[in-house]
């Protein structure tokens, strides 16, 4: 008999570490030299810490980001055409 949850564990565990490698490689590649010493020892040295680090870089980015877009333009609205007056059935209410 195959032993199918071994195997399906081993295929994940596969697939999320080249997903997790994936990141890394893509966060190492906005780093200078001196922040990649420092990253990659973080990771050695405290393997948890470093997604925490990569979780805040992305954030300050963002951050930055939306600073530096400045404030927009304010959208235009356009009127919206008058539609016909049609006439309305209203029931008298009782008073």
């Amino acid at each position: 008999m195959i032993p199918f949850v071994p195997i399906a564990f081993a295929v994940l565990a596969l697939l999320a570490w080249r997903y997790d490698a994936r990141a890394r490689r893509a966060y190492e590649a906005t780093l200078s030299e001196a922040e990649k010493r420092q990253f990659r020892a973080l990771r050695r040295v405290h393997p948890a810490k470093w997604r925490a680090a990569i979780a805040l870089k992305q954030a300050e980015a963002t951050a930055t980001v939306a600073q530096d877009a400045g404030p927009r333009q304010p959208r235009r609205i356009r009127p919206k055409p008058n539609p016909p007056n049609k006439p309305r059935n209203r029931r008298s209410t009782p008073a």
